[in-house]
């Protein structure tokens, strides 16, 4: 029994190994303890159990600290407190570095697609001009949804240059604008192409044309029923103000566009002949281009030596400065009453008070029923005026219910009639022929000639006067009413450049509708009225000073040092993260 109590006591000397004076005192204790234990066996029972099983444990112990040497052998390195920051920085900097490597990429991705889109679709540009010059009006896109025919525009002059500005940018004009706007009506029908031709480098372009006015800049509509060229003055345009000097600049291509994409694509186009010989007053290019763009097609013609062309619907007489033969007059009605022409047929012929007499003609027009005195219309209210003239008298149409210009439109908005002839209408029906007033004057205008004077202008008698007359007649050819019109006008200024073509009278819409009416074509869908558009309008005036702080202050100085600033916030930032 002693052995077995030596055995955990043996255990204990080895576990805790202490000082030699341990050692001795070790078997002192036992033999004092030893009749106590064999009084109390149970608890040394107890006793040795517990030294038993710290025995054991106790030669665990080696065992675990040999695998835990091996396993912190095994494991990385630990890091210290100074390089976990560190590699937290390098992290996050990673992630930062690989966040704007992304952004950056999906930003170059984006415009790549948006520029391919942008291309493909130009549609899709956003049309920033403050006059929306790079978008088609409402009347350009029904012409060219309308278009069934192939067609083709053909822009003289290189690629790079008509889109880089570089053509007649010398003159202010925005070229770009062409190919812009010739983009937009491609991509809208697919009948319609767009194709450049550099003149430099294809020379026989124009004979193969039949055109010899061609040059860089001009554009050719065509199809396979006719072309048409527009040059650079139907596409833009400038005035300057005497006033002032300044130049202003004017856009025409979208209408101007549109307006050749009808004509050449329309089926039949009404002959107006333009009467020469007798030192006409009036300059026609403006009426002639306007009528060009609402689907008309214009000849010229010497009443002296040649006869009016056989396929024309209208003949026009622009203010003659000299008195027309009874032969050219025989003309005139040979023309009225012609009965191979299958169509309405019309004479025009416009006035001027200062116009010397011409009794031939005058006793022509009174078998019509018109007479044009030789005086001037005025306005009395100023309210009634353009330009603060009181000869640039604005006029009232669609007067007489029994004629309608177009179905469409009851009024045209400011028609004006600068230096106007008074017009009377000798009777309302005879022989088959009717008159009718067109325009009139309002009823607080009054008349003035070469003999009034000062106090007769003050006592002069206020009404209302006819300024536009047409005197008409039925003809019948097989069994069809056809008809003869004698239209006069007591304004040839109302058809001038400056007056016809400007968008803020209405001019331009009535003659178009006027000419419309005379040739029997009343469909208001052909043509297109073409109307300049300012493109260097000054929407902001600034003084001197202000433009300096804005230019310099502003943008030179404070946003420039705002971006600096913010910069240096956010350096400061990564730079503690």
């Amino acid at each position: 029994m002693s052995e077995e109590k030596k055995t955990p006591q043996d255990a204990e000397e080895t576990i805790e190994q202490g000082t030699p004076a341990e050692e001795t005192q070790i078997p002192a204790q036992e033999a004092e303890s030893a009749p106590e234990a064999e009084q109390q066996p149970e608890e040394q029972t107890a006793e040795e159990a517990v030294m038993t099983e710290d025995a054991a444990e106790d030669e665990a112990e080696p065992e675990e600290d040999a695998l835990s040497t091996e396993e912190e052998q095994n494991e990385p390195p630990r890091h210290t407190f100074g390089n976990v920051l560190s590699s937290q920085k390098i992290r996050r900097r990673g992630i930062s570095t690989v966040f704007t490597a992304v952004f950056l990429a999906v930003i170059i991705l984006l415009n790549v697609i948006v520029s391919m889109l942008s291309t493909r679709f130009p549609s899709i540009n956003l049309d920033l001009s403050a006059q929306k010059t790079n978008s088609l009006t409402e009347d350009a896109l029904k012409v060219v949804d309308a278009v069934k025919l192939p067609t083709t525009i053909t822009i003289l002059g290189p690629e790079a240059d008509v889109r880089d500005n570089v053509l007649y940018s010398g003159y202010g004009f925005n070229y770009s604008q062409v190919a812009v706007l010739s983009d937009k009506i491609k991509e809208r029908n697919s009948n319609i192409t767009v194709k450049y031709i550099d003149l430099d480098k294809n020379p026989t372009y124009a004979s193969e044309l039949g055109e010899t006015n061609l040059t860089a800049g001009c554009v050719v509509v065509s199809t396979e029923k006719r072309h048409r060229v527009l040059q650079i003055t139907d596409l833009f345009s400038q005035q300057t103000d005497y006033t002032t000097g300044a130049a202003s600049t004017y856009s025409m291509v979208g209408t101007a566009l549109a307006s050749a994409i009808s004509q050449v694509n329309s089926e039949k186009l009404p002959v107006i002949a333009f009467a020469t010989g007798h030192d006409e007053i009036y300059d026609t290019t403006a009426l002639q281009s306007v009528l060009k763009n609402a689907s008309f097609e214009t000849v010229s013609f010497n009443m002296l030596t040649d006869e009016i062309p056989a396929n024309a619907q209208m003949v026009m007489l622009a203010s003659p400065a000299t008195d027309y033969t009874p032969q050219e007059l025989k003309k005139l009605d040979t023309f009225l009453e012609n009965n191979k022409l299958a169509a309405d047929r019309s004479l025009l012929i416009t006035f001027y008070p200062s116009q010397e007499a011409l009794p031939n003609l005058s006793s022509f027009l009174k078998e019509w029923g018109i007479e044009v005195p030789r005086a001037m219309v005025v306005e009395r209210d100023q309210s009634h005026v353009a330009q603060s003239d009181v000869s640039f008298i604005l006029t009232q149409t669609n007067v007489d219910s029994t004629i309608t210009l177009n179905s469409q439109s009851t009024q045209y908005d400011n028609v004006v009639m600068p230096q106007s002839s008074p017009i009377n209408l000798l009777f309302t029906s005879r022989d088959g022929v009717t008159t009718h007033t067109l325009a009139q004057s309002y009823d607080t205008s009054y008349l003035v000639d070469s003999s009034s004077t000062e106090e007769t202008v003050k006592n002069a008698k206020q009404q209302a006067y006819t300024t536009v007359a047409l005197a008409q007649k039925n003809l019948s050819l097989d069994g069809t009413i056809y008809k003869q019109n004698v239209i006069v006008a007591g304004s040839s200024p109302m058809f001038a450049e400056g007056v016809i073509n400007a968008s803020a009278y209405g001019n331009g819409k009535y003659v178009t509708d006027l000419a419309r009416y005379a040739t029997g074509e009343t469909d208001s869908n052909t043509g297109i009225l073409v109307t300049p558009v300012q493109t260097n309008q000054v929407d902001i005036n600034l003084s001197q000073a202000a433009s300096v702080i804005l230019g310099f202050g502003v943008f030179t100085i404070l946003i420039p040092l705002c971006v600096l600033a913010a910069g240096f916030v956010v350096f400061l930032k990564r730079r503690h993260l």
